[in-house]
């Protein structure tokens, strides 16, 4: 296709999008009205602007085009503002004037097309990379339909019950709006909108039949509304294609209509109401807009550049051009389009581009990468491919990803060459000249025989004063004495090594660089020489050291912080000791003295009283319990003084189950559980951690039911939460059970769930478990229904 006519195709699909876009903002869609407003942002004018009136000046149309573009901006400034402020009808019969001056901003497009067609001094214009042509026009498309659709919503939402509200609204509908009565579809009234777009006057229509009115329509529209009177059911034509008189003269138009069954008071069929709309100029544009995508797709399948287009989070494969199908997937257009990616080529699972196609299709950001390694099957096997790739995503209108292009450039023959290019000594030294590092060999002893040109210009020096150990006066002493140890290491073992040492240059000034060797081995693993480069690192060391004397600095700032902190521990942790020791002996005092006052003075005490003392000692008891419970809590902080050590949780979990026997027995209750880890953990605290939870399940078992506990590892492979591996296992039991919205509540200090005379406890057992499992780095959630049992996950870090 001529590359001009593309070009004055994709200024007019542009120019198309704006119309399209306008309409549908006036017709009440959501539309950024910036592009609409200005005419250096919307896409025709970014043409105009930026190539064609510098490109296209010597052509006089061209600023005549400038100025009709410039009145299409001020007339859409003038509808957008009528639309804002309220008057929508006043904004949608404006259209008519938009296209008065649209129908000669697209003769002027034509014109400077065909002088410019015409010219000898034609060449290939600039034009739009593929994507953005792609992206203008999908979103022509999309467009087009939304506008369809809006125009069909308002048309519906005119619809109203009173009849002379309704006659003055369809007087003032933005869509042609007629009622026909009798089957021989009789005229009662047509709308302004109506009548002009079948350009008859009212006194020529009211009162007439259809088919005598519009002659031209009967054989095409009376069997779709003769269906309707007899199955009284209505019916919707969508880009309705009719050949109307219009002013004397046939024209090929394009109706969105609804004919409607309008009934009687008995409920029998007496009229039709027919909504139409013209949608001559959106079937316009779609013809043009499929022509150009088909030029578009015609370009794209004869480009030498592989591509495809993958649609949906599926990875449906859209397209593929010829490039793509016959190089690298070796198939046919059928057996590949409509299908998914991974149903195609099953040998890409594994690999990782199915995950970065998802990654770009996600996240909206483009991907690239150079020789990547694939490996594609076909008829003729597996092959290998290098590839240069991109991965860029395909927008919607409303900015969301619909869609991901894949341009992808086989290297697989220059990376094997470049493969095969080191393995020649000649073509090494030509690379290492090359190169912005310093290159260079020694002899399986370590004596330089090469050097690249960039190790001579920046040392002065020739091979021949650097020949053998020469090249050792270019590295700064300090560094000589430190680094020569690990060099003859090296060379005795014949092991690659790397060290980081300041080398002199020519003029004597002395930077840092980073030397890499790695030896040249023979079959029999013999080092036959050594190759080495060496990189200049000097400004990255030099930030390197401030920044480790900044972090130093910082550490020593940290450092007070933390010890400020321990001191801070250690006074509170005196404080817990001295108050609860305060605060338990006048509590053992009050139970002491009641239980005295019991056994001395039983019979002297009435009944009431008896209730009161022991409601005291209970009060008292429970005062005591709480005290050693908030010891407990506080205790439970890792303030780094507690060790950790390897924990075996099955040996853990035997002495808490011998711990709680007596309870065991006395429930009947019957404890399950799988193999578990060995952790580095603060064994204490694990075992404090068992307690609570089997406690727990125990004291909160069902009235007459067995408690069931059971203990279960539930991956046999590491958990991955965030990218770090977790051992998971669950305590679950069949015990009463919470409500699901307390399954964070249960884990703060002193929330019980339930009453105090049901069940005994503080409400800190649960919040112990939850700051164990943050001293160890782990996780603790919680899951239960009421009476049918609580399900208690931990995640403990591998490690």
């Amino acid at each position: 296709m001529n590359l001009t006519r593309l070009e004055f195709d994709q200024a007019r699909t542009r120019h198309l999008q704006f119309k399209t876009q306008l309409r549908s903002l006036v017709y009440g869609a959501a539309i950024d009205t910036a592009p609409l407003l200005s005419e250096h942002e919307c896409a025709l004018g970014v043409w105009m602007y930026e190539h064609a009136l510098q490109r296209y000046s010597h052509i006089e149309e061209m600023q005549q085009l400038e100025q009709v573009h410039t009145d299409i901006h001020i007339c859409a400034k003038k509808l957008i503002g009528l639309y804002e402020s309220g008057n929508e009808e006043a904004a949608r019969n404006g259209l008519t004037e938009m296209e008065a001056i649209a129908d000669k901003l697209v003769g002027l497009l034509s014109i400077i097309e065909q002088q410019l067609l015409s010219s000898e001094k034609n060449d290939a214009p600039v034009v739009e990379n593929i994507e953005q042509h792609l992206q203008e026009l999908l979103a022509l498309r999309q467009s087009v339909q939304n506008l369809d659709e809006q125009i069909r919503v308002e048309t519906t939402k005119k619809a109203i019950n009173n009849e002379s509200r309704f006659r003055e609204s369809v007087e003032q509908a933005p869509v042609g709006i007629a009622i026909f009565r009798g089957r021989n579809m009789v005229f009662e009234m047509a709308n302004a909108m109506y009548l002009e777009l079948i350009t008859r006057p009212v006194e020529a229509v009211v009162g007439r039949s259809l088919y005598d009115v519009l002659p031209e329509v009967k054989e095409s529209v009376k069997p779709l509304l003769d269906n309707v009177w007899d199955t009284v059911t209505p019916h919707y034509g969508n880009e309705f294609p009719v050949i109307l008189y219009r002013y004397g003269v046939p024209e090929m138009v394009y109706f969105n209509f609804v004919y409607q069954p309008l009934k009687n008071s008995t409920g029998e069929i007496d009229g039709v109401m027919v909504a139409a709309t013209d949608v001559t100029a959106a079937v316009a544009a779609k013809h043009s807009l499929m022509e150009s995508e088909n030029q578009f797709r015609n370009l794209v399948m004869q480009s030498p550049i592989a591509m495809a287009i993958f649609k949906g989070r599926e990875m449906m494969i859209d397209m593929a051009n010829n490039t793509m199908l016959q190089t690298m997937w070796r198939r046919t257009s059928a057996q590949v389009m409509g299908l998914n990616l991974l149903d195609v080529f099953p040998e890409l699972t594994g690999q990782k581009f199915p995950e970065l196609l998802q990654q770009v299709y996600n996240s909206g950001i483009a991907y690239q990468e150079k020789e990547a390694i694939a490996y594609v099957d076909g008829p003729d096997g597996m092959r290998r491919f290098y590839l240069d790739f991109e991965y860029k995503p395909l927008f919607d209108l409303e900015k969301n990803v619909y869609a991901i292009m894949a341009t992808v450039s086989d290297v697989t023959e220059r990376k094997e060459q470049e493969m095969a290019l080191r393995l020649s000594e000649e073509r090494f030294r030509v690379l290492g000249d090359t190169l912005s590092q310093m290159i260079w060999t020694t002899d399986p002893e370590g004596k330089l025989n090469y050097a690249s040109k960039k190790y001579f210009e920046f040392t002065g020096m020739t091979l021949e004063e650097l020949n053998g150990i020469g090249w050792f006066n270019v590295i700064h002493p300090e560094d000589l004495m430190k680094n020569l140890p690990i060099w003859q290491e090296a060379v005795s073992k014949g092991v690659e090594y790397q060290i980081e040492h300041r080398m002199r240059k020519a003029d004597g000034t002395y930077r840092w660089h980073l030397t890499r060797t790695v030896p040249q081995k023979d079959a029999e693993g013999n080092v036959n020489m050594w190759v080495g480069s060496t990189t200049d690192i000097h400004e990255g060391k030099m930030f390197i050291d401030k920044l480790e004397a900044e972090v130093q600095e910082r550490t020593k700032a940290l450092q007070r912080s933390n010890d400020e902190l321990r001191k801070s521990n250690e006074e509170l942790a005196q404080f817990a000791y001295v108050a609860s020791h305060d605060l338990q002996e006048p509590l053992r005092k009050i139970q002491t003295f009641a239980s005295r006052l019991l056994e001395t003075e039983f019979k002297n005490i009435t009944e009431k009283g008896k209730d009161y003392f022991s409601r005291m000692q209970a009060a008292a008891q429970r005062m005591r319990q709480l005290i050693e419970d908030l010891l407990s809590f506080s205790r439970t902080s890792n303030n780094g003084e507690q060790l950790f050590e390897y924990v075996d949780l099955n040996k853990v979990l035997m002495r808490v189950k011998e711990q709680l026997s007596d309870q065991i027995d006395k429930k009947e209750a019957v404890i399950e559980y799988d193999l578990l880890p060995v952790l580095s953990a603060i064994p204490f605290q694990i075992e404090q951690l068992f307690m609570n939870l089997l406690t727990n399940a125990l004291k909160f078992s069902r009235k007459g039911v067995k408690p069931l506990i059971r203990v279960k590892m539930e991956d046999n492979v590491y958990t991955l939460v965030g990218g770090v591996p977790y051992h998971k296992f669950t305590i679950a039991d069949n015990g009463i059970g919470f409500d699901p919205q307390f399954s964070e509540r249960i884990f703060q200090v002193f929330q019980c769930l339930h009453v105090r005379n049901q069940f005994e406890g503080t409400g800190i057992g649960l919040a112990i478990c939850k700051k164990i499992m943050d001293n160890h780095n782990g996780v603790i959630t919680a899951e239960g229904k009421p009476e049918e049992g609580a399900v208690f996950t931990l995640l403990f870090p591998v490690g």
